[in-house]
């Protein structure tokens, strides 16, 4: 029986061709239709724009497009803007595969303020947590103003009863304690305001108690003193100041 050559097969050419065609529909369907379902590397999305919108519908509108909520951040502004979105990561309008991630940050409105407390001669961990109760932040440094108590606020900035915005910083100063075996002779401060007679008298390395300060002025004038001027004292004694005629019988 004589055989057909190959190369002359029709059934041979028919299979051949029919193998190339399932072999490109298969390819198609890979490459077109099931990799990008599977990796979606060939979509692209316009991130919309978020800003002004209210928390509760952008976090829907994120989910629509098929992006994916990160995270949130806020910031001061008006009380009529509280909720409402101020700037989003990435911008507007920028192209992103799906499934990134979004960050928004929301007006929170006007910080309330709050009054200073005063936390002198209080100790740096109890003036720390006195502070912070009240919402503000707090920076410690040694101060250079005398004082005998190491470790003992000395003062603030801004000053204790001060009314600042909640959130705002605070700088403590702390004492770092005296040399108390060294005696100073003791100035005489009666006649003068107190805020010039505290300065004197720490400068000498002296621990001023204001007494019987009246109601109506907060820079009263010394009527006397205690321990009396001219007498020796060690460093980082107290010096009782008198500001009022009830205070002068006390001792």
């Amino acid at each position: 029986m004589k055989r057909t050559p190959l190369h002359q097969n029709p059934y041979l050419k028919w299979g051949i061709a029919v193998l190339l065609v399932l072999f490109f529909a298969l390819y198609h369907t890979v490459d077109k239709i099931l990799m990008p379902r599977l990796t979606r590397q060939s979509e692209i999305v316009f991130v919309p724009d978020f800003q002004g919108k209210p928390i509760s519908e952008v976090l829907m509108e994120i989910h629509s497009v098929g992006l994916v909520f990160g995270d949130t951040t806020s910031r001061i502004g008006p009380d009529s803007l509280q909720g409402l979105i101020a700037v989003q990561t990435p911008r507007p309008s920028a192209p992103v595969r799906p499934g990134r991630r979004i960050y928004l940050s929301i007006y929170r409105g006007m910080e309330q303020d709050v009054i200073v407390p005063d936390v002198s001669t209080q100790s740096r961990r109890n003036a720390r947590l006195a502070l912070t109760a009240a919402g503000l932040l707090v920076y410690e440094q040694p101060d250079t103003i005398p004082s005998p108590d190491p470790g003992a606020v000395t003062r603030t900035d801004p000053v204790a009863g001060s009314l600042v915005p909640r959130g705002d910083s605070i700088t403590v100063w702390y004492g770092r304690g005296l040399n108390q075996g060294r005696l100073v002779e003791v100035p005489d401060v009666v006649g003068e305001r107190h805020h010039a007679a505290d300065s004197l008298l720490r400068a000498l390395f002296f621990w001023p108690r204001l007494l019987g300060q009246p109601e109506d002025s907060d820079n009263p004038v010394i009527l006397r003193q205690s321990p009396e001027p001219g007498e020796l004292r060690a460093e980082g004694s107290d010096i009782r100041l008198f500001t009022t005629p009830d205070s002068l019988d006390q001792r």
